[in-house]
């Protein structure tokens, strides 16, 4: 704070003023200060009467007000030109108009929809990118084979926007086939995804690739530069820090039509709650979806996303989570989003509750009936998925019949093994709860006709 309050307040909003037509480099604290010394030395020159301020005080006014504004500036922002109601009724509308345009038999593309509308194009693209609405995109990827499916999804998890990102082959491997030792086998399955990933290139999916021996290039949206790509592809070669972590991505789903459905994979992921496991951000995500707490989950998922980070326990993302939400309800903290602070606490009450099935080893029946109230989640699913997921419950029912010691954490370990049992096509939903004995070949005796009896 300066001696002279009134040069110090006239200072401070001429220093604001220039911030924001400076540009970023004229907020830089050095450029920032020699501008603020040369305006208040030009402002005690025009009033004489002001003359108690010394050399020094100016200097480290100056210096004050430089520092504070380029450390704390923010950009204006102008105010939406919509509401959040109009955003979400125009992204509702979009299916809609989806819809409508397949059953005239038109073409339902960013163009046909954005003049049905009467939106950019840009816009439409938008809207249709966030509800996953692209039948011609879902044209083009039904030509792919299975491996390069996998791969794509692999690549849109990574790149859900444009970007760009070097990944390893090897690591892409691992997400399609297990890991082996074999070197032939690894050099095979090197060759398969740099054939999957030319596949993707040439189908024209969005994706511009290129590959070294080890590692591929990947830029969603816009082409590489001349050069670019190998420049990333050496950046990456020389500081491995720079390859995607591919531990990052949710993990491959396992098992066949019955574990890998969204239901069944909902109940597992509410399952895991209970059994006391830390959900990364993927599963978390999916365990909110599963709430329904609001409807656009996007402003609940980024607070999860911020709560779930690596340096969070399982007590620490609870935490957080708690702290954000009397944040939400502090007018100190407020930033628009208090509507938020409900559906948060919900979110939170609910793994708490979950939690403490795992904690006192109650019946995995009873955890899966808890979880199933406690979300409400056969209120909005249909009757092939109320199947799947009493199904589910019987599997349940008889493990614990089977062993009354059967707690979320022993059923969660169960359920893993089943499913990699249907994937190898051991199991199916009519075995149960029941693994299919592996097949013993009995030994032939060799008799004798000189064995003395």
């Amino acid at each position: 704070m300066s001696i002279n309050l009134e040069a110090f307040r006239w200072l401070r909003e001429r220093t604001y003023a220039h911030a924001r037509t400076c540009g970023e480099a004229g907020r830089e604290v050095s450029t920032l200060k020699a501008w603020c010394l040369q305006q208040l030395q030009a402002w005690l020159v025009n009033h004489p009467e002001r003359d108690e301020m010394s050399a020094s005080q100016v200097v480290a006014t100056s210096r004050s007000v430089a520092r504070y504004v380029s450390e704390n500036y923010q950009p204006h922002r102008a105010p939406p030109k919509t509401t959040r109601d109009q955003r979400l009724a125009e992204q509702r509308l979009s299916t809609w108009v989806v819809d409508e345009l397949q059953e005239r038999g038109r073409r339902p593309t960013i163009r046909n929809v954005a003049r049905t509308m009467g939106v950019s194009k840009s816009k439409a693209g938008r809207l249709l990118s966030r509800e996953d609405v692209a039948p011609v995109r879902k044209q083009r990827k039904v030509s792919l084979g299975s491996v390069p499916r996998q791969v794509l999804a692999s690549l849109e998890a990574m790149l859900p926007k444009e970007g760009s990102t070097v990944v390893s082959v090897d690591d892409l491997a691992g997400r399609v086939w297990a890991k082996s030792s074999n070197e032939a086998t690894g050099r095979q399955h090197r060759k398969r995804i740099k054939d999957a990933l030319s596949q993707i290139e040439n189908a024209r999916l969005g994706f511009n690739i290129v590959t070294s021996s080890t590692l591929a290039a990947v830029r969603r949206g816009r082409r590489w530069k001349s050069g670019e790509a190998d420049a990333a592809l050496s950046a990456a070669e020389a500081r491995p820090s720079l390859v995607y972590p591919i531990e990052a991505l949710p993990k491959r789903p396992v098992g066949g039509a019955f574990w890998t459905s969204p239901e069944v994979n909902d109940v597992v992921i509410m399952l895991r709650v209970a059994a006391q496991e830390r959900l990364p951000y993927p599963d978390l995500a999916s365990f909110i979806h599963a709430h329904r707490l609001v409807i656009d989950p996007q402003p609940l998922l980024d607070i999860a996303w911020r709560c779930s980070q690596p340096e969070y326990s399982r007590d620490g993302m609870l935490e957080q989570m708690r702290r954000k939400a009397s944040h939400l309800m502090d007018p100190r903290w407020n930033d628009g989003r208090r509507y938020l602070y409900g559906p948060l606490q919900r979110l939170v009450n609910s793994i708490h509750l979950l939690t403490e099935d795992g904690y006192w080893a109650r019946p995995a029946p009873d955890a899966l009936d808890t979880a199933l109230h406690v979300t409400q989640y056969l209120d909005h699913v249909d009757e092939s998925a109320r199947i799947r997921i009493d199904m589910l419950r019987a599997i349940i029912e008889a493990l614990w019949e089977s062993d009354n010691r059967m707690d979320p954490k022993a059923a969660v370990a169960v359920c893993r093994q089943l499913a990699q049992a249907e994937e190898a096509g051991q199991w199916t939903p009519a075995d149960g709860h029941l693994l299919r004995p592996e097949p013993t070949f009995a030994k032939v005796l060799e008799v004798h006709d000189d064995i003395p009896f």
